[in-house]
């Protein structure tokens, strides 16, 4: 594995993380808003906001550091496993390109 090749994988890592972690954020979003919209009640009660307004525009806020939180965490991990899968396939073509030589 060349250095170009690394630069790549990792820079391709990384959009992914990035790409994950705001998808991630809108859907939060979405659905905090979404379950305030359906029962602002329940929202006001959870964080202690009384305008229905200022309940809608609260839970999108936090839906969204939340999904921001989840997102980045989860396709980190998926990047760190692409990671872990790519370093054993060349260490095992290393190993088999041994053998053969041998």
């Amino acid at each position: 594995m060349n250095t170009e090749n690394a630069i790549k994988s990792a820079v391709g890592f990384f959009l992914v993380i990035l790409l994950g972690s705001l998808a991630s954020s809108v859907l939060g979003g979405a659905f905090a808003s979404l379950i305030a919209v359906i029962s602002p009640e329940f929202v006001s009660e959870l964080f202690g906001r009384e305008t229905e307004n200022g309940v809608v525009r609260y839970s999108l806020a936090v839906g969204m550091i939340w999904g921001v939180f989840i997102g980045a965490a989860v396709a980190g991990f998926a990047s760190f496993l692409a990671a872990i899968i790519k370093i054993m396939r060349v260490r095992l073509e290393y190993r088999k390109s041994q053998d053969t030589s041998n």
